[in-house]
């Protein structure tokens, strides 16, 4: 992604809502980006990899720090119990998405990120994430992906923290107090009095497990009919339609760059065999595609029949997204002595009133003559962090940066993105 800011969060399984008369609906959750979807291409993303590995947090902390908080709408997509097997494949397998122009997005929530952690390791790295943890009427589906995580995420936290008292940690406490009849265990500082510490019992005043009726979790009682098998439901065996599906809907210049990567990806395999196995299943997909691949790795396009059945769905380009706003958008202001600070100054409040955020390069760090404060050095910065380029005026500041060879090519790249290898 070109920021953690701009790109979709998804939640891959399928749960189940229920109502107060015990009816459930099958959804799908989603955070949307407000700022829209964008990726970096793959030249960007190789070069920034190197540049700086931490650039997305970086990212992400500047903007909040800046107070362009991040924002993201919660969606819902919603079958009803009924028609869930009339959608022309398995909503429980969890590599399948919903196309909306079926199963359209339900907007009902906006989430801002409005501070950053003030210790990283007690608010972030102690963080124990678990599919089961969930309030009155959200439920699990018989997804056999969620089936498994509603176990292994339980040991995956007993072996990063050691022991089962990881729930008392602050940032994992519930916001309402809990009260169950554990104690004792490494780690534990919120021991409950009393010798009791077992369940059910009959003795007064210990904690009881509440009721539905007094809005206790209760699981939806699912019927089940059949034979238990140790196998993959036949309903999963479908992985083309899809995959067609979302390239379909892809403008042009998107199903470039999947070509591209791929290209990149299957130029590392040295093994014949399995670059062949690899475009007899781009084959499956589109034949254009497996030809574009075939040709640039030295092989021969496989013969076979495109998902031709699959059609294109709304929701799947990122040319359908907001894409004009500059808003949280990052510019670079090149600058050296004798920059016009006038037009440093007058650009970097543009860019702020709409909510940008801009930052001084130059070809050092400290202050530059005119009093313009610069904010990041070439040896750190590079136009791939960058969305824009903004070179003020100052004949001084401008020789200056002619004559450095990193502020030309900071420059150069500015042109090159969206090119391949630029």
């Amino acid at each position: 992604p070109r920021s953690y800011r701009m790109m979709d969060g998804f939640g891959v399984h399928t749960f189940r809502l229920v109502n107060a008369e015990g009816k459930y609906t099958f959804v799908k959750f989603h955070w949307k980006p407000l700022l829209g979807v964008h990726s970096l291409v793959w030249d960007e993303a190789q070069q920034l990899a190197g540049k700086d590995p931490d650039f997305h947090r970086r990212d992400l902390w500047d903007a909040i720090d800046s107070k362009a908080y991040p924002e993201y709408e919660l969606a819902l997509q919603l079958v009803p119990e009924e028609e869930g097997d009339k959608l022309g494949f398995d909503l429980l397998d969890p590599t399948k998405l919903w196309p909306e122009d079926q199963i359209p997005l339900q907007r009902v929530g906006k989430l801002t990120l409005n501070r950053n952690p003030e210790n990283f390791f007690a608010e972030t790295e102690q963080i124990a994430f678990h599919p089961g943890h969930v309030v009155p009427g959200i439920d699990m589906s018989d997804d056999p992906l969620l089936q498994g995580r509603l176990f292994s995420y339980f040991d995956t936290q007993l072996n990063r923290f050691g022991t089962p008292n990881f729930a008392q940690l602050p940032i994992n406490q519930p916001k309402s107090p809990v009260n169950n009849f554990q104690q004792d265990g490494p780690m534990r500082f919120a021991n409950r009095p009393g010798p009791i510490n077992y369940a059910p019992n009959s003795l007064a005043g210990t904690p009881q497990e509440a009721p539905a009726k007094k809005e206790g979790y209760v699981h939806y009682p699912a019927g089940a009919d059949g034979v238990k098998t140790r196998e993959r439901s036949k309903t999963f065996g479908d992985h083309y339609t899809q995959a067609a599906l979302f390239y379909n809907s892809l403008t042009p210049p998107e199903q470039e760059h999947i070509g591209q990567a791929l290209t990149v990806e299957l130029s590392k395999v040295t093994d014949a065999k399995i670059k062949k196995l690899m475009l007899e299943h781009l084959a499956k997909i589109d034949q254009d595609l497996a030809g574009q691949v075939a040709g640039k790795i030295g092989m021969q396009a496989p013969k076979g029949a495109s998902a031709t059945r699959a059609g294109k769905s709304k929701g799947l380009s990122q040319e359908e997204g907001p894409k004009d706003s500059i808003k949280s958008r990052k510019i670079a202001i090149l600058a050296a002595d004798g920059v016009t600070a006038a037009d440093v100054k007058r650009m970097a409040t543009s860019l702020k009133k709409e909510g940008a955020m801009a930052e001084v390069v130059a070809i050092r760090l400290g202050d530059l003559k005119g009093d313009v404060k610069v904010d990041k050095s070439f040896a750190t910065a590079d136009s791939i962090m960058y969305d824009a380029v903004y070179v003020p005026g100052g004949p001084e500041s401008v020789t200056a940066l002619l004559g450095e060879e990193k502020a030309r090519r900071f420059v150069r790249q500015a042109y090159d993105h969206g090119s391949w290898g630029g």
